[in-house]
C-alpha cells in the first residue's frame, strides 16, 4: 500500500467514526510517512512501518486529543422527556396486553382443569345415582376439559416463553450500563 492510498482510507475511517480534527492526524501521518520516506524506506516499507490504516485508527481513537462528536442531542432528548406522558403510558399498555393475555390463557387453562376434575369426580356419583349412560356421557365431558385444559397450558406455556424472550431481547437492547 503506498502513502496515498494509506491516507485516503486513513481519512475514510476518520470520517466513519466522525473525528473532528481528522485533518490534524492526517498531516501528522503525511509528514510522518515523509519523513520515512527521506530515510531511505520506500512508500510501502514506510506504511508498513507504520502499521497499517487499522493500527494507526486505533491509536487516534484511543488518543487523548481526538475530538469526536457527543450522538446526544438536546433537543431530541428535551422532546423525548416532554412527550413522555403521551406515550408513556401507550408504551405500558402495549407492554401489559401480552401479559394479561398469558394471565388469561392461564385462568382458562385452571378453569378447564377444575371443571375436568370436577366432572370426573361428578361421573362416579352418577353412576351409582342415575345410571351408567349418564355417568359415560360426563365421565366423556370430563374428558373434555382436561384435553382443553392441557391444551390451553400448553398455550400459556409457549406465550409465556415468548415473553421471556422478548424480555430478556429488550433488556439487551436498553441495558447501556452492561449488567
Amino acid at each position: 500500500m503506498d502513502k496515498q492510498v494509506f491516507l485516503k482510507d486513513l481519512q475514510k475511517q476518520l470520517k466513519k467514526f466522525g473525528v473532528n480534527n481528522a485533518s490534524d492526524y492526517l498531516d501528522y501521518y503525511s509528514e510522518y510517512l515523509d519523513d520515512l520516506i527521506e530515510n531511505g524506506s520506500t512508500e510501502e516499507e514506510a506504511v508498513q512501518k507504520v502499521g497499517g490504516v487499522k493500527k494507526v485508527l486505533i491509536e487516534i481513537i484511543s488518543d487523548n486529543d481526538v475530538e469526536i462528536p457527543q450522538t446526544s442531542d438536546r433537543l431530541k432528548s428535551a422532546l423525548l422527556i416532554v412527550s413522555l406522558p403521551v406515550w408513556g403510558p401507550l408504551l405500558f399498555a402495549l407492554y401489559l396486553i401480552p401479559i394479561l393475555l398469558i394471565v388469561a390463557v392461564l385462568l382458562i387453562a385452571l378453569s378447564f382443569g377444575i371443571a375436568g376434575v370436577w366432572t370426573l369426580v361428578g361421573s362416579f356419583i352418577v353412576t351409582f345415582k342415575i345410571g351408567v349412560l349418564s355417568a359415560g356421557l360426563q365421565f366423556g365431558i370430563s374428558l373434555v376439559f382436561i384435553g382443553l385444559a392441557i391444551l390451553s397450558e400448553q398455550l400459556f406455556a409457549g406465550m409465556s416463553q415468548k415473553l421471556f424472550s422478548f424480555n430478556k431481547y429488550l433488556f439487551k437492547k436498553f441495558n447501556v450500563r452492561g449488567i
